[in-house]
């Protein structure tokens, strides 16, 4: 693959991990963003985010192989353009496309012949025939004969792309056979298994992926609101099930938030309305914190208590808090007139409140700790939170990190009910 020149539409969680993949396959490649900050730093090998190896890929081949700019004339340079673009939905939930729109019109005066164009983020159904017939209404090529086109949804876990990109088979969604191939020649070429299709069947693939865990946290967190309408522990029970048993499977209730799962579902239903599982399981779990707040209400007054709030991020390990729930448990407690400490090992600043970064800070005199992400830190200093605790403190743990197979108890009881 040397010789071939990449441009990487977008910087964020998704394109920046694949640009500096491709670097690392000796391509040459240009990021393109759209802040001049980000921009800035990125050319000062500093990354902007989180991201498993991706310091140690920046600092080798930044001005290398590797360049960063705002400016699309790079794209006249390039053999293959990807676009890793934001698809947001709106105040309806229906798909906003306006990032795509933008970026095609900058991209349109800078396209050449026998160009490879791949949409690699999450999309709704048929986005990849919309941006056919949008270039070849605003150009002079014809997809498939000058000019190529295909969906290749990246499936990385965040935080994990690095290593992930080239251990996960990429799906080739072609909007026709010959940009399908293209496609595939392009990934296989850097060391990647393909699995080859049409465009449409790949969007879908992509956003069912998605979905498939979607559902299955919801259900997980239904089980846990049936367990505790009969004072039963959702953990214990998963356990009875799944212990040694061929056809269990049953996963842990949890917080399930996040850019991609809150959203992927409704790109599914927006032109079938009676899909009434997929909008159940948003319901669910966009509903689990106010529910757990309910739980702990039974127990505890929130006015004017101090409650530290343990993680920030919607998933462990990241620096994400794009569509938290934690955050939605911050809403209700602020209305409930609590005085709320946030911390998150990570996540650095918040616009709208202040992160305390020091644990013992974060949880002195604090008389409720809710843990909302099941960041490494929590579950290693376990004791060192119970030791900076009053033991009448309630403790809101429904990942079981304290191993009580209770979802709230109070600081004096852990020791007791891990014995059990």
């Amino acid at each position: 693959m040397k010789g071939i020149t990449v441009s990487v539409v977008g910087v964020g969680r998704v394109g920046l991990p694949l640009a500096l993949v491709l670097a690392d396959e000796d391509l040459k490649v240009f990021g393109i963003g759209r802040s001049q900050e980000k921009i800035k730093l990125l050319n000062q090998k500093i990354m902007p985010f989180m991201e498993k190896g991706a310091d140690k890929l920046l600092k080798k081949y930044v001005n290398k192989n590797l360049f960063f700019t705002t400016d699309y004339k790079v794209i006249k340079e390039s053999e293959i353009i990807i676009l890793t673009l934001g698809t947001p939905v709106d105040e309806n939930m229906n798909p906003v496309l306006d990032q795509i729109d933008e970026s095609i019109e900058q991209m349109i005066p800078f396209f050449k012949k026998n160009q490879l164009i791949i949409l690699r983020s999450t999309i709704s159904p048929k986005t990849t025939f919309y941006v056919k017939e949008k270039i070849e209404l605003r150009t002079k090529f014809r997809v498939g004969k000058n000019i190529y086109l295909a969906f290749c949804p990246e499936r990385i876990a965040e935080g994990n792309s690095i290593i992930e990109t080239k251990e996960i088979p990429q799906i080739i969604g072609g909007i026709d056979k010959i940009s399908g191939q293209k496609a595939r020649f392009f990934f296989e070429g850097i060391g990647i298994k393909c699995v080859v299709s049409d465009a449409v069947s790949a969007e879908l693939a992509k956003l069912f992926t998605n979905m498939y865990r979607y559902i299955s946290f919801a259900m997980a967190n239904e089980f846990m609101v049936i367990a505790e309408s009969f004072n039963r522990s959702i953990h214990e029970i998963t356990n009875l099930v799944n212990k040694d048993y061929k056809r269990g499977g049953l996963v842990l209730p949890g917080l399930t938030g996040g850019p991609c799962l809150f959203k992927d579902g409704f790109f599914l239903i927006n032109d079938n309305p009676y899909l009434d599982l997929i909008t159940a399981s948003w319901k669910i779990n966009e509903a689990l914190p106010l529910f757990i707040l309910k739980k702990l209400h039974e127990r505890v007054t929130f006015r004017h208590k101090k409650i530290t709030l343990l993680g920030l991020a919607f998933k462990p390990e990241i620096d994400d808090i794009r569509e938290s729930l934690s955050f939605k448990i911050r809403k209700a407690l602020i209305r409930e007139q609590a005085q709320l400490v946030l911390h998150d090992p990570y996540v650095k600043d918040y616009p709208h409140q202040e992160i305390i970064h020091d644990l013992k800070i974060a949880l002195k005199g604090a008389q409720i700790v809710i843990i909302a992400t099941r960041h490494k830190e929590y579950e290693k200093k376990k004791k060192e939170i119970i030791k900076n605790l009053d033991k009448n403190t309630y403790i809101c743990d429904i990942w079981n990190i304290f191993d009580t197979n209770k979802m709230i108890f109070k600081a004096g009881q852990v020791e007791k009910f891990s014995r059990k």
